[in-house]
């Protein structure tokens, strides 16, 4: 890397993070597809701990409303989510069924074993990495809960 130009370093830098994201991606496609379960459903199911406003996974997914529904509808097919009535009716929340727990604690015992960030780096480099990236986060992605 050239320290030298600027422009040099921001583009050498956003390529390795790029290309570390698409092998990340690549290895969980690779566990949920192992696991015979979509990817769109183990996302959703990594983000799922406790009980959780379907609007907060839309968040979380970056995307519609609308989306989560038809996920929490397949998912719901599946037994690995359920829906529960807030407080508030016009909002709904979703909980992990038994199975849909028992998997996404298999999706992350998989992940711990396979990730390239878990299989290629020490846990110094480990603790490096999370401390440099949560630099650059605004805000760090976390499991969607709500405290019980």
């Amino acid at each position: 890397m050239n320290e030298e130009n600027p422009l040099e370093v921001a583009r050498d830098l956003s390529q390795l993070l790029l290309a570390a994201a698409d092998l990340s991606r690549e290895v969980f496609a690779e566990i949920a597809r192992d696991l015979d379960v979509s990817v769109q459903h183990a996302r959703a199911l990594c983000l799922l701990d406790g009980t959780a406003p379907m609007a907060e996974l839309a968040t979380k997914l970056a995307c519609d409303k609308s989306y989560v529904t038809v996920l929490t509808d397949q998912m719901e097919g599946l037994d690995l989510v359920k829906r529960i009535l807030g407080i508030d009716r016009r909002f709904k929340l979703l909980e992990l069924t038994p199975k849909g727990t028992a998997l996404r604690q298999e999706l992350e015992y998989r992940i711990a074993l396979q990730s390239p960030v878990m299989v290629s780096l020490s846990a110094l480099e480990r603790g490096a990495l999370e401390r440099l990236l949560a630099k650059i986060l605004p805000e760090r992605p976390r499991p969607l809960a709500t405290p019980e």
